[in-house]
């Protein structure tokens, strides 16, 4: 049965946003205080690429976590009210060019919060997904190492099966959403048009939901519907995330893609230095009536020492209706901290792809399908 999201949705959500707005306003007193933060992250390091056929010697930017800069702000209005407002544009720091076409291509909103109610925000923003994935990860203090299993086998490009081997080609439209940051066929883990609400934390436990606009389909848009529920305390994590997206196929036509996916994460702390943690994501994406279904799941070990620390972590692919489309990975990482902003790491990652896969490595892919990827890192990182 095809499910739609209707229009209806979108206009509750922005009438809950301006009613919880206005209602909050009410009880609000003056403001009393605003404050701006310019923030950011630097990464570079040198990497040696090798992807079946040949081997790159690079210096990159984002080895471990994209440079970006930030700016952010808050203003207090009294009574338990605030308003906010986010801005954060992603760099190749290697290059000094921009990493997107969209300036602020990683969050542009502005919103209101309370301490009772909660906050709604609206702009381009993460979907709620994203955040178990980012919290059910221990792969150093910016988490989501790019050599991570997480990233490079659940990161696809199934545009490069052949067409006996897979329900869907390029033609059918796949690469229209297929290249979010964790995608095998995730949606990007930013969309425009969200308006985003998120409860309070009561006893560690905080919800979100999520409707997108899709305001005519064009490239980059559509209709998104997604939520999580999240447990969280300064030791142990637990959360369960959903997403769905509809596009058109192929970007702005008038054919339809659909994507659903769901994931559940955690971390768990056995003593304060040693954590384990992983992933177990469903996905089912159906393009003009050609779907593509199965699963992924990642598990990773971290220990803690004094001055730095360890992880290592697998993950494994399968697609269910592909045939030997799935693949395995692993990573390994080591970072010294030289304080709490800044850190030296090294790391190595290993993605196999069976005859007609080719998920990449930290954004490299294979020379042709079936081909095994493989990268050996090393560089610095500093928070600001």
């Amino acid at each position: 049965m095809k499910r739609t999201v209707r229009l209806g949705a979108f206009a509750f959500a922005f009438a809950f946003a301006f009613a919880f707005a206005f209602a909050l306003a009410f009880v609000a007193g003056p403001a009393s205080a605003q404050g701006m933060t310019i923030a950011g992250r630097l990464d570079l390091g040198v990497q040696r690429i090798d992807n079946g056929a040949t081997t790159q010697n690079r210096l990159d930017s984002g080895t471990y976590t994209a440079s970006r800069l930030i700016v952010r702000g808050t203003e207090d209005l009294g009574g338990g009210l605030g308003a906010l407002f986010y801005l954060e544009h992603r760099f190749n720091a290697d290059k000094g060019e921009p990493q997107s076409a969209k300036f602020w291509n990683a969050g542009s909103y502005v919103g209101l919060s309370s301490s009772s109610f909660g906050t709604v925000t609206l702009g381009r923003q993460y979907v709620p997904i994203f955040w178990p994935f980012l919290w059910g990860d221990d792969t150093g203090n910016a988490k989501l190492h790019g050599y991570s299993a997480v990233q490079s086998v659940q990161r696809s490009n199934f545009a490069r099966v052949s067409a006996a081997a897979s329900p869907i080609t390029t033609a059918g439209g796949l690469d229209s959403i297929s290249s979010g940051i964790y995608a095998l066929n995730i949606s990007s883990a930013f969309e425009d048009n969200l308006v985003v609400y998120k409860s309070p934390s009561f006893s560690n436990i905080s919800a979100s939901l999520a409707l997108g606009a899709p305001e005519g389909y064009p490239a980059g848009n559509g209709k998104v519907v997604g939520g999580n529920v999240e447990y969280r305390t300064p030791a142990n994590y637990l959360g369960f995330g959903f997403n769905s997206k509809i596009g058109r196929v192929p970007v702005g036509g008038t054919g339809e893609s659909k994507l659903t996916e769901s994931v559940l994460s955690g971390l768990y702390s056995v003593t304060k230095e040693f954590k384990t943690w992983g992933n177990l994501h469903q996905w089912n994406f159906d393009s003009a009536g050609a779907t593509l279904k199965g699963h992924d799941y990642m598990l990773g070990v971290s220990y803690w020492f004094p001055v730095s620390m360890v992880w290592f972590n697998y993950a494994n692919k399968n697609v269910d209706n592909c045939a030997q489309c799935d693949s395995k990975g692993f990573g390994v990482g080591y970072h010294y901290l030289l304080s709490k902003r800044t850190e030296l790491y090294a790391a190595v990652g290993n993605v196999q792809n069976e005859l007609n896969s080719a998920n990449n490595l930290n954004g490299f892919s294979p020379a042709a399908p079936g081909q095994t990827m493989r990268g050996l890192a090393a560089g610095i990182y500093h928070q600001f």
